[in-house]
């Protein structure tokens, strides 16, 4: 074979290798298929987009300040949650986003008030803890967890793991891709098209967040 010609089909093999990798590296940076499922964007939807016709609710910014100076296990118990979801939330200790107390309340482990727009931002979580955790499993530290969960945008409780209502459990696979896709949609992000059918929902989705809605949510012992 002459030399020429070789030469030739070797530039053309390695052209062809070329063209193979780049289309397998893909493109880089946001907006791209993720790994999430239908039943990721479902489970999103019923604790946390229902409540705003189908838009999600979050911090619209992070690191998101924690001030809770009283509690020794605060640092531990939030960042449950930064390791959980991958670092896409995170937490300012020291800032003033999300308030924590502690209640004489022997009604409950612990409660959290939470705030959002009508734009899917919250604008506000006041998290109370029960100085008495008897009957409340996994003690403080759970408590704290979980309600840092809701204070963060899980507006409810599932089944199993941490946030169930009586707590006690580490953070589910379905929580932690719970927080993940929360947090890499912008707030007020409309999730309508991923969910595979159609579910009711309540709030309505408002760009101007003119409106501001409000729930409180409880552990239970």
């Amino acid at each position: 074979m002459p030399e020429n010609h070789l030469r030739r089909m070797v530039m053309i093999l390695l052209m062809v290798l070329s063209l193979a990798l780049a289309s397998c590296s893909g493109g880089g940076g946001g907006g791209g298929d993720s790994g999430f499922t239908t039943a990721d964007y479902q489970f999103l939807y019923t604790y946390n987009a229902k409540n705003l016709s189908g838009h999600t609710i979050r911090w619209a910014n992070v690191p998101i300040g924690v001030s809770a100076g009283a509690f020794a296990d605060a640092r531990t118990a939030f960042n449950r949650w930064t390791t959980a979801s991958d670092g896409a939330v995170s937490f300012n200790f020291g800032g003033s986003n999300i308030p924590v107390s502690w209640s004489s309340s022997t009604s409950w482990c612990g409660l959290t008030t939470i705030s959002w727009s009508s734009a899917g931002r919250i604008v506000s979580a006041r998290i109370s803890i029960a100085r008495s955790q008897a009957g409340c499993s996994g003690g403080v530290p759970d408590t704290l967890a979980h309600e840092a969960g809701h204070a963060i945008g899980f507006l409810g409780h599932d089944a199993s793991g941490l946030m169930n209502p009586f707590g006690g459990q580490d953070i589910s696979d379905q929580e932690a891709r719970f927080m993940k896709l929360l947090y890499s949609l912008a707030p007020g992000t409309d999730i309508t098209g991923e969910l595979g059918k159609s579910r009711s929902s309540g709030g309505t989705y408002d760009k101007t967040g003119s409106t501001i809605h409000t729930m409180t949510i409880s552990r239970s012992k």
